[in-house]
């Protein structure tokens, strides 16, 4: 989808995980459907069109931030992001880096040499 998104594709298919294997229920539906919107927002990068750029212009300044709310208010799926998020319980960094986050280090060796 990405590739036809990116090549001027007008329409996607959304293709669940159950395609030819069984009926999909649901949640097929929904991951199929994220990931159409995927593919989608993939294509409209390549293409640079400017509300995708602008998308992920506020993610990355969010992200470095820290600041959660704009980053599900950025995310393709905000309520998805902010329920995988709260899985961990509130945090001021990611799970995945915790003390190691590069963010905070390279925030806190700054803070230093200023």
């Amino acid at each position: 989808g990405a590739a036809a998104a990116s090549a001027g594709a007008d329409f996607l298919c959304m293709v669940s995980p159950a395609e030819h294997l069984a009926l999909p229920n649901t949640a097929d539906i929904i991951e199929g459907t994220r990931t159409a919107k995927i593919a989608a927002h993939i294509g409209d990068l390549a293409r640079r069109r400017e509300d995708a750029l602008a998308r992920e212009a506020e993610m990355g300044e969010a992200r470095h931030a820290l600041d959660w709310e704009r980053q599900y208010a950025a995310a393709l799926f905000g309520s998805h992001a902010k329920e995988v998020h709260d899985r961990d319980g509130e945090c001021e960094t990611c799970s995945m880096c915790g003390d190691l986050c590069a963010i905070k280090i390279v925030e806190q060796a700054l803070e230093k040499k200023i």
